[in-house]
């Protein structure tokens, strides 16, 4: 039957782009409400003033940053009654499983941009550098169980952030 229909001269040739325009929008929307637009120094706390502090090189590479601080992010207390571990900018504190599941990964974790070297087969052991905020207020041993999660996952680099003691 289709041999049998007439071709017109003048009909427009062209498609109707109205559908996919409409499609790559709902794309856009859908990527733009999943992802999770974040920074991992929202978490607030008290660093702790130390004698020997040194300025932070604005040009160091970004490291990934675990935060020690109240897990009740919401209130301000003089001594919070709990601490929690936190990273990758979420405002839930993790648990040991968790943290050590993180550790793992960013054991390995391979990146020249950010000079990240990942494991060394020769060392058994991670070269990549963590860096550590933990508030003033926290007890030690939230800090020393950390260390134990990055001992078990070889990881022994750690920049530990405090504050410059002004009073000297």
């Amino acid at each position: 039957m289709a041999l049998n229909r007439k071709k017109t001269e003048n009909a427009p040739i062209g498609f109707d782009m109205t559908p996919m325009i409409d499609c790559v929008f709902q794309l856009l929307i859908f990527f733009i409400v999943c992802t999770q637009i974040t920074q991992q120094e929202n978490v607030s706390l008290r660093l702790p003033d130390a004698i020997s502090a040194s300025e932070d090189d604005k040009q160091a590479p970004k490291l990934f940053t675990i935060h020690i601080a109240p897990a009740n992010q919401g209130a301000y207390e003089d001594l919070p009654k709990d601490f929690g571990w936190f990273c990758y900018g979420h405002p839930a504190p993790k648990s040991p499983d968790e943290m050590k599941s993180i550790l793992g990964q960013e054991a390995r974790r391979v990146d020249p941009s950010r000079k990240l070297e990942g494991w060394s087969e020769a060392n058994n052991r991670s070269e990549n550098l963590i860096a550590v905020r933990v508030d003033a207020r926290c007890p030690a041993g939230h800090f020393a169980q950390l260390i134990e999660l990055m001992v078990e996952v070889r990881m022994y680099k750690i920049k530990v952030y405090v504050l410059k003691d002004m009073a000297q």
